[in-house]
């Protein structure tokens, strides 16, 4: 009987279209913003994290608008990659650009490597 209500049609992760409140977009021309890779599922980086928004640092540096909006589609390996590197709150307070994620020289010297590898290889990324 659990099992049934698991996978009932009424669940919520069952419902999610794929462009709608999930997290990964499939799109054929989707370009990461960060790796400039094409023909990858990407993904949504909230660039001022979610878990930083009730903050009252953040609530003053940015509008709730901007908090919400502010968002890079990225492909998985250089999203696992950002958050490997930086905690939420050096996102939050510097990195919540894709320039100024650009500039740091780790996140440089993923890009040059993640660039030369092909769109279906399945990259990890260790912690």
């Amino acid at each position: 009987m659990l099992m049934k209500n698991v996978f009932d049609s009424d669940n919520k992760r069952d419902n999610k279209s794929s462009h709608e409140g999930s997290d990964e977009v499939d799109f054929e021309d989707a370009v990461c913003e960060l790796c400039s890779r094409t023909e990858l599922k990407l993904t949504r980086h909230h660039l001022i994290p979610q878990s930083r928004h009730n903050k009252a640092r953040t609530q003053r540096n940015f509008s709730r608008e901007a908090m919400k909006t502010d968002v890079a589609m990225l492909c998985r390996p250089c999203h696992s990659q950002i958050h490997r590197i930086f905690a939420n709150h050096e996102l939050a307070s510097y990195y919540h650009t894709i320039e100024r994620l650009q500039t740091h020289s780790e996140v440089q010297k993923f890009i040059n490597w993640v660039k030369k590898r092909p769109a279906g290889l399945k990259i990890r990324v260790r912690r």
